[in-house]
This record gives structure tokens, sequence and C-alpha cells, in this order.
């Protein structure tokens, strides 16, 4: 039996494979999406974060976090 042996890119090579998957991909695709609710999360989000550095997180925050997460 013959085993094919693993040889690894060129860094040209895996350059290249590299910029085409990029290229195909497209970070902002949820935000195009869904451009209200991603505004919401993010505002809510930054609220929670100032809230949780000050240690006063309320919990009609919390639920509303929760309301809209399951919207996303």
């Amino acid at each position: 039996m013959v085993r094919e042996v693993y040889k690894s890119p060129t860094v040209a090579e895996a350059k290249q494979q590299l910029r085409t998957a990029s290229a195909n991909t497209d970070y902002f695709d949820f935000i195009k999406k869904h451009p209200l609710e991603s505004l919401g999360v993010s505002l809510l989000v930054g609220v929670l974060f100032g809230k949780l550095n000050k240690g006063q997180l309320s919990p009609s925050l919390l639920g509303l976090a929760v309301q809209l997460l399951k919207h996303v």
C-alpha cells in the first residue's frame, strides 16, 4: 500500500488560499440582513457593559436583553 505524503503549501500558495477565503467572507452579512436588531443589541450591550462595570445592573435591563436576543 502506497501512502500519499502531505506536502505543505508554499508561502505564496498559502497567501493565495487565504486571499480567496477572505474575499468570499462577508463579515457584515448579519448586520446587512438585520440592521435594526443589530443596532438594538449593540446599544443594549453598551448599556449593560457600562452597568456591569459599575455593578449596578438592574433586572429590567436583563429582561430587555433576553427579549431582544429572542428576536435575533
